[in-house]
């Protein structure tokens, strides 16, 4: 009887207890859950403006205004063409012949000189007839032109006539010349007369060994006819070349 006793003492005891921890348990559970709720939501810091409003902030804030176009370019001023008016004498009518001749006597012209008889358009007073404008008052009319006078001799060239070569000299081959096997042109600035001859002579490219030398002493011996400036002999600048070869 008494193991019967506790048994069914202990079965009571135990019931009670099961309905009692459930409900602490679940209602433990929930106070941390909350707690851990709370705490999280109270470390959160939220912006002082919502998204809604910063939309409708950016959306309101229009863009600024693009700037003025420039002015127009200042218009050209116009040139005005001022006329003047023609002022008409007070005492045109007194001025006026009240009749019209029968007759107009001519304006008497001035008597002309004989010596002008025969000349051109701008001719000048006293000329020669048949002369030429330009030309020397009191000059007279010749079939040929003046030999033209010049100190300085002349470079050939478009007037100026080359001279031509109507005999030359050979010239001699110095020995030690021979010996070194040199060979070559020598070239010359020659001043050729009226007469022909070759008076002033300037080496252009020389050659060692005395061929320079030997070239010049050849050109003095040559004869040309003498260049021409308008069919007149003159003196004139003119480059010979005196080849020498070995045989």
């Amino acid at each position: 009887m008494f193991e019967t006793t506790v048994v069914e003492s202990k079965k009571h005891v135990t019931g009670i207890r099961q309905y009692v921890t459930l409900p602490v348990s679940v209602a433990l559970h929930v106070i941390v859950v909350v707690g851990i709720i709370v705490g999280t939501i109270w470390n959160v810091s939220f912006p002082a403006n919502s998204p809604a409003q910063v939309a409708q902030y950016s959306v309101a804030a229009a863009p600024p205004p693009p700037p003025p176009p420039p002015p127009p370019p200042p218009k050209a001023a116009t040139v005005t063409q001022v006329i003047k008016p023609v002022e008409v004498p007070k005492n045109i009518q007194e001025m006026a012949p009240t009749t019209v001749p029968e007759k107009v006597t001519p304006v008497a012209t001035q008597a002309t000189s004989p010596g002008v008889e025969g000349g051109v358009e701008g001719g000048v007073e006293g000329g020669v007839p048949g002369g030429v404008v330009g030309g020397v008052v009191g000059g007279v009319v010749t079939e040929t032109a003046p030999p033209v006078k010049t100190d300085a001799p002349l470079r050939v060239g478009g007037d100026v006539k080359a001279p031509i070569k109507i005999s030359q000299v050979e010239p001699v081959y110095p020995e030690v010349a021979r010996k070194a096997r040199i060979s070559g042109m020598v070239i010359l600035e020659c001043t050729i007369n009226r007469n022909g001859e070759v008076t002033d002579v300037h080496v252009l490219k020389p050659l060692p060994f005395g061929l320079d030398q030997a070239a010049s002493d050849a050109v003095r011996k040559w004869r040309f006819k003498p260049g021409t400036l308008n069919g007149q002999p003159v003196d004139v600048l003119f480059n010979l070349t005196v080849q020498f070869k070995l045989n």
